[in-house]
């Protein structure tokens, strides 16, 4: 029995001895001055660290230091971090009142437009050929389409369910509400017949001057047809897997085109289609600026400027110059014409009368009423042009910030294809690229507060630019 309580009281004791800190159970047999054995030691012991120090040969405990007792910090309530406030403007009549709008429509005499009934129209009248509705809700189909040896991915809707909410809202943007797109998805992949090598097809092109493209579309919709309702569908747009590597730019049809007019659909005609190829898939490119730009075209808005790469000097300013544009905007012009930008909205003076005119204008893109352009008629065939840009959701990352006024040039001697657009740029602005887009470097043309621009007799100076911008429009000194 003693050797048991010998050992429970051991263990008891062993116990114990674990519960305790060891710090303090050095520091409580030992006092400054005593022996200790780790030299820069530390212990905490009423209320004051010692420290193992070196005394000659020795190592003893020093006097200690009273500890600090620590008041905890408030934590500070975050602040959020205010937006910017934009200052405003004022907003004005114009010092001289506008003439009669209908002088600032200028017809169009390009050759092309007296040729061709179909041409898309540069400027006055607008267009009377059935192109694709520009007015109304109207619904466009996304139909995944893929080959037997090259299988489309289960996930396709990651990569257009931002894209056609973007399309559908720059639509809606640019046509001022009056054109507003709902879209309606093919949940399945259709495999076309034969093989992917059947349908290589390398540049972008039309089904009328293509025969593989016409029979590219025509298997398309056959196929798709059967199994996807295209009831009320304005326009197709068709995807391809990532894998492909057949269809290396874009395939696209129009209204005006025999292989696209002559396929009725078991539920009706479609307007026109498009199929964005390799091009498309490759970094910070867009599908939705692609589908605008090409239904631009299928509802009679034109090119400006060339289709590929040449002397285009309106290349990123319009989304219809250029779908990779740092601006994917549409002028005012070009809303004009479409009938997207109405009358009020626009201030016209005749030259023979301008003298000094003062106005305020309202970003192109903005929601707010107000002047959106102002046009100055230079001759029977060119007038001068001035607009409020500011930078959307739809805009490129550029060095400095496109926010100001846009000075062009209207040409009505160049159709659909040619420069029917020059923008007036101050000499000596470099050219700049884009930081998350594929823009070809381009100077900055936009007028900013303080600056003016001469062109033939008259002045365009900025003199305010805020949430909106008031300029002066006055003949040249």
């Amino acid at each position: 029995m003693r050797n048991n309580g010998t050992l429970a009281k051991g263990l008891l004791i062993g116990l114990a001895l674990t519960l305790i800190p060891v710090s303090a159970i050095s520091a409580q047999k030992k006092t400054p001055g005593s022996t200790c054995k780790v030299l820069k030691q530390k212990v905490v012991y009423l209320k004051k660290t010692y420290t193992c120090t070196k005394s000659g040969n020795k190592l003893v405990w020093n006097k200690g230091v009273a500890v600090k007792r620590s008041t905890p910090k408030p934590t500070p309530t975050p602040t959020p971090t205010p937006t910017p406030k934009i200052e405003s403007i004022t907003e004005s009549p114009p010092s001289e009142p506008s003439s009669d709008v209908s002088l600032c429509k200028i017809n169009e005499i390009s050759s092309n437009r007296s040729r061709f009934e179909n041409s898309l129209p540069t400027g006055f009248p607008r267009a009377t050929f059935p192109f694709a509705t520009k007015t109304g809700t109207v619904k466009w189909a996304l139909v995944p389409i893929d080959f037997s040896d090259i299988k489309g991915e289960p996930n396709f809707r990651s990569r257009v369910d931002d894209q056609m909410s973007l399309l559908s809202e720059w639509f809606d943007t640019v046509s001022e509400g009056r054109f507003k797109v709902e879209w309606i998805v093919a949940d399945k992949w259709t495999t076309l017949p034969g093989r992917s090598s059947d349908y290589k097809i390398p540049f972008s092109d039309g089904p009328d001057r293509s025969p593989e493209i016409a029979e590219f579309w025509r298997k398309a919709i056959s196929e798709t047809d059967k199994s996807f309702d295209y009831t009320n569908v304005q326009t197709v747009n068709f995807i391809l897997p990532l894998a492909q590597t057949v269809v290396t730019e874009g395939l696209q049809g129009f209204p005006w085109e025999q292989a696209v007019k002559n396929y009725v659909t078991q539920e009706g005609k479609i307007s026109s289609f498009s199929i964005p190829g390799v091009f498309f898939n490759s970094l910070n490119r867009q599908y939705w600026s692609y589908w605008a730009h090409e239904f631009g075209h299928a509802m009679g808005i034109p090119h400006i400027g060339s289709s590929r790469p040449g002397d285009n000097p309106f290349l990123g300013l319009d989304i219809m110059g250029n779908q990779d544009g740092y601006t994917r905007e549409l002028t005012g012009w070009m809303r004009f014409v479409a009938g997207w930008l109405d009358d009020e909205k626009v201030y016209c003076q005749e030259l023979q009368k301008l003298v000094s005119t003062d106005l305020t204008l309202v970003p192109l893109s903005g929601t707010k009423n107000g002047i959106k352009m102002a046009v100055i008629p230079i001759s029977e065939s060119k007038a001068l042009i001035v607009e409020s840009r500011r930078e959307t959701k739809f805009s490129c990352a550029m060095p400095t910030k496109k926010n100001g006024v846009l000075t062009y040039v209207y040409d009505a001697t160049r159709s659909h294809g040619e420069n029917f657009l020059i923008p007036l740029t101050l000499p000596g602005r470099s050219k700049e690229s884009s930081s998350n887009c594929p823009v070809t470097p381009y100077p900055d043309p936009i007028l900013r507060q303080g600056e003016k621009m001469k062109f033939e007799g008259i002045t365009i100076e900025v003199l305010e630019s805020k949430d909106m911008d008031r300029i002066r429009i006055s003949k040249a000194n």
